[in-house]
């Protein structure tokens, strides 16, 4: 279902919190607050959501592909399966989200706080975790071919399993 982000924000300022499979692709929802809404299966790719507000949303395989989500926060939120291919969260706050086996291949998540997140089974292939916040995080089974952990907090980090061919991390510096 297709709809405007005009639309969107009558119908979430009304109490509706279930978008499942919404339609948004290159839509602008810079700064928008949607916490606690439902957008499974939604189609973000290439939208703007550049500060927004998007704590404890249930994303779960929701397309964010090409998606700006810098300064956002996600905090909570439920990403399991979602596409983040090419996305940018720079400065964003996803601590505590769920990110199972999501795709966030080339993904820039510099100086984003994930602590306590759980990346079990995602593919960060050639992503920026560059000085990002890793505390207790979870990449048990992550790819985590080349990606850039350059100057990232590690500690309690969980990389189990984790495919770290050609990743950059403190050490390398």
């Amino acid at each position: 279902m297709s709809i405007t982000a005009e639309e969107l924000l009558q119908r979430y300022a009304a109490g509706e919190r279930d978008f499942t499979e919404i339609q948004l692709a290159d839509t602008n929802l810079r700064e928008i607050d949607l916490s606690g809404a439902n957008l499974s299966r939604a189609n973000l790719r290439g939208s703007n959501l550049y500060g927004a507000n998007l704590r404890g949303v249930n994303l779960s395989e929701a397309n964010l592909w090409l998606a700006t989500l810098h300064s956002a926060d996600l905090s909570g939120s439920n990403l399991r399966g979602a596409i983040l291919r090419d996305t940018t969260f720079d400065y964003g706050y996803l601590r505590g989200a769920i990110l199972e086996r999501a795709d966030l291949r080339n993904a820039s998540l510099s100086e984003v706080d994930l602590s306590g997140a759980n990346f079990e089974g995602a593919n960060l292939r050639n992503a920026s975790l560059l000085g990002a916040g890793l505390i207790k995080t979870n990449f048990r089974n992550a790819d985590l071919q080349g990606v850039n952990m350059a100057e990232a907090v590690l500690e309690g980090a969980n990389f189990e399993g984790a495919n770290l061919d050609g990743a950059v991390y403190e050490d390398d510096i």
